[in-house]
C-alpha cells in the first residue's frame, strides 16, 4: 500500500550523473554514487520512492539495453 501513498521521483542516471555519451575510457568513475548526495534533498521534498531508469549497459542513450544484468559502465562499477 505504501506505493499508492508515496511521492515518486524519476531519475535518468546517465544525465543526472553526467555520464559521457559514449563508452568509458580509462578507469570507471563511480558516478552513480552522486545520487546519494541528493537523497536528503529528495526526502525534504516528501519523496518516498525513487525510480531509476535506464541503468543497464547500453551503447548510447540507455534505452538501447544490451545487458540487463550489468550496470552501464558509464555510471561506474556499482554502489
Amino acid at each position: 500500500m505504501w506505493a499508492c501513498e508515496s511521492v515518486f521521483y524519476q531519475i535518468y542516471p546517465l544525465g543526472f550523473c553526467g555520464a559521457p555519451e559514449y563508452g568509458v575510457s580509462g578507469t570507471p568513475v563511480p558516478r552513480v554514487r552522486r545520487i546519494a548526495e541528493w537523497l536528503p534533498h529528495l526526502c525534504s521534498l516528501g519523496v518516498g520512492a525513487v525510480y531509476f531508469g535506464p541503468v543497464f549497459a547500453s551503447d548510447k542513450h540507455g534505452y538501447d539495453t544490451r545487458d540487463f544484468r550489468t550496470l552501464d559502465p558509464r555510471l561506474g562499477e556499482g554502489a
